[in-house]
């Protein structure tokens, strides 16, 4: 009920708005049972925003990088 008028806005702008897909309760963990809900694109895409803004993501990013720093060291 509090998320509807600021999805509806995006009605329009943003292909697909109100899809569904999954998001991450804990963004320092992978997707599984316990560390996933369901929620609409545009929720999904405000909440990665605002945990990239936060820094939150930068822990995946990170360790996402890690492993190629290693494979280009040998």
């Amino acid at each position: 009920q509090k998320w509807r008028p600021f999805c509806l806005r995006f009605e329009g702008v943003v292909e697909d708005f109100n899809y569904g897909t999954l998001l991450r309760l804990d963004c320092r963990k992978d997707y599984t049972e316990e560390n996933s809900i369901f929620a609409t694109r545009i929720q999904f895409f405000a909440i990665e925003i605002a945990r990239n803004r936060e820094g939150w993501n930068s822990i995946v990013y990170s360790s996402a990088k890690e492993p190629a720093a290693v494979d280009a060291a040998l």
